[in-house]
């Protein structure tokens, strides 16, 4: 038994420690090659209080596993380099865009997937929180609406959503599980700016 819990802590600290340096890496990179965007730079602005226009441009293709996105939560100072994909190899490193959703700003539902050993700080958001997006093409704030704690198969929480410019990220909960997780916690959010 002890023997047990033993290999389960070294393999929690692996999987914690490989995706955080991994993260820095690709962090140190992103902002090395993106300047900060002014927000006035943004590719949308807001059109009234909490209300996003409707945004007519075509995503970049970004290729399987590359960067897509920098994700800052400053409210639990968190930061993460989002992957394009979302297959276990791809969230090994960090948070994965899931290639059917929607790219920043755009209609629909942006789907973000991440394992809960990097994102156990996302427990304290907060509605109203900001989540801010910074892409090739500019940067968008999406305002935390609410939370839900699903099933691993239920899919309803990442549909396409109602057209509107949303936000939802989901890793896998009770937060502290590590790989026993077998739920799933998940964040909405919309786009204001």
């Amino acid at each position: 038994m002890i023997g047990m819990a033993i290999g389960i802590a070294m393999y929690v600290t692996s999987n914690v420690a490989y995706t955080a340096d991994n993260q820095a890496t690709l962090t140190h990179a992103w902002d090395r090659s993106h300047p900060l965007i002014p927000q006035s730079a943004s590719s949308t602005q807001t059109t009234g209080v909490g209300v996003a226009p409707v945004v007519a441009f075509q995503h970049p293709r970004v290729a399987y596993g590359q960067p897509m996105a920098k994700i800052q939560v400053p409210s639990i100072n968190w930061t993460g380099i989002v992957l394009e994909g979302s297959e276990l190899n791809v969230l090994a490193g960090g948070p994965g865009h899931v290639v059917t959703s929607a790219y920043p700003g755009e209609d629909g539902n942006v789907v973000i997937s991440n394992h809960n050993s990097f994102s156990l700080a996302w427990g304290n958001v907060k509605v109203g929180d900001p989540i801010i997006l910074q892409t090739d093409y500019g940067t968008y704030t999406y305002r935390v609406t609410g939370f839900k704690i699903v099933e691993a198969d239920d899919r309803v929480v990442t549909s396409l959503g109602n057209g509107q410019p949303t936000l939802t990220f989901t890793t896998c909960y009770p937060l502290y599980a590590g790989a026993l997780a077998h739920q799933r916690y998940a964040v909405f959010a919309d786009l204001v700016q």
